[in-house]
């Protein structure tokens, strides 16, 4: 049977799943909350058919539960919880035979006896949730105790665990000793200028992955959704007419154009989901007389589309004008050889050639997805496949 899955794509491909008897560390800072990363592991490991324990200091099963369906993760079985939290409140769970109850979560004793015992019934995945108010009802000694006796049952049962951590300002000593007891760590922070305006996670360890660099990615937790890799800024560029409204809207689900007689005079904006993926995508004017705008909406941009006719070579030049104003070069980059469909559009080797660019920049072409419907006033539908290879491309360069 395959290893678990993180279900978060950046994660599985650059660390390949979580291999069975290693331990993975998800660490928060205390203004980025981590617990949607708990919720999308179970949830994907249940849905590939994982035999998963949960255990559970945080928040009552039944608000767990809840929480999870907010954002779309309904595990219907194959989740099995260790309830360390109800019985502080006085209130038993509800949430049936699946669940074990520590009746005094601030007994030690109990706490390691249910929960080593229970790692004995052969599961797929540990998530325990959380570390961090494990060792505040206890302290560090006990919780590295603790993931020492885990290890132990992991070697025998084969089991990966999630451990969700949230760094209260504890001393580095003690960080450093959680760090070293774990094969990998997953920092989860936020982007702060007075306030937040962004949040990040990168994977600082993991001992099963050797020569590798691993990058950080910006993320937003969505609902429904879960965690998907986010790009703030996604410049579409290219020429008047080239079709990149057609793109914007194609690509995204809620897309707006400001125009005036059909052709866009400010920007276009969409917001697009894709495979694990949100971006905003942010289209130019292709008129000169906005050149002035070029760089201002080219700044702070992360990655471009270049937009162009495929059936009109003569607007080349302007493309490659357009790439040097909005101060694209050396950004990750595809170009869209739109309106291949068109009779006299130049093949893909053809508009290489004119474009000069070199086997790296990626090249796709678009298609109408009806050419008996297309509205000069309105951008037009293209075809899917076209879309999606554009967009696949582009975010492996950035991720």
């Amino acid at each position: 049977m395959n290893d678990p899955l993180f279900g978060i794509d950046k994660l599985d491909k650059d660390l390949n799943g979580i291999p069975e008897k290693k331990i993975v560390l998800f660490s928060a800072s205390p203004s980025v909350g981590n617990e949607v990363f708990g919720y999308q592991v179970i949830y994907n490991n249940i849905k590939a058919g994982k035999k998963v324990l949960l255990m559970l200091n945080r928040t009552s099963p039944e608000s767990y539960l809840s929480e999870m369906k907010d954002y779309d993760f309904l595990p219907q079985s194959g989740l099995d919880i260790i309830d360390s939290y109800s019985s502080i409140t006085g209130i038993n769970s509800s949430s049936g035979k699946s669940v074990t109850t520590i009746d005094n979560p601030y007994n030690k004793e109990e706490v390691s006896r249910k929960l080593l015992a229970e790692l004995d019934k052969g599961y797929d995945l540990l998530v325990l949730d959380s570390f961090s108010l494990l060792i505040d009802f206890f302290d560090f000694d006990y919780g590295l105790s603790l993931l020492s006796e885990i290890k132990k049952k992991q070697e025998a049962n084969g089991t990966s665990s999630v451990i969700l951590f949230t760094d209260w300002n504890y001393e580095q000593k003690d960080i450093n000793s959680l760090m070293s007891a774990v094969n990998s760590t997953v920092e989860i922070r936020g982007v702060e200028k007075r306030v937040i305006f962004g949040q990040y996670f990168a994977v600082i360890k993991c001992d099963w992955v050797q020569n590798k660099t691993f990058s950080s990615v910006l993320f937003k937790a969505v609902k429904p959704g879960g965690i998907k890799i986010y790009f703030p800024k996604i410049l579409v560029t290219g020429p008047t007419d080239a079709g990149k409204s057609s793109f914007i809207h194609s690509a995204s689900k809620d897309a707006v154009s400001v125009d005036k007689l059909g052709g866009t005079i400010a920007l276009d904006h969409g917001n697009l989901d894709f495979k694990g993926y949100k971006a905003d995508l942010f289209g130019t004017p292709g008129q000169e007389r906005f050149d002035p705008l070029l760089k201002l909406l080219g700044g702070e941009a992360i990655g471009v589309f270049l937009v162009v006719d495929s059936t009109k070579p003569e607007q080349f030049p302007r493309a490659i004008e357009m790439l040097r104003k909005t101060e694209a070069y050396g950004l990750p980059i595809v170009v869209i050889a739109n309106k291949a469909d068109l009779k006299g559009a130049l093949k893909l080797d053809e508009i290489r050639e004119k474009l000069h660019l070199d086997n790296e920049i990626g090249l796709v072409q678009t298609f109408a997805e009806d050419l008996s419907k297309v509205d000069p006033n309105q951008p037009t539908k293209l075809k899917k496949e076209g879309i999606d290879e554009a967009l696949s491309l582009l975010f492996k360069q950035l991720t």
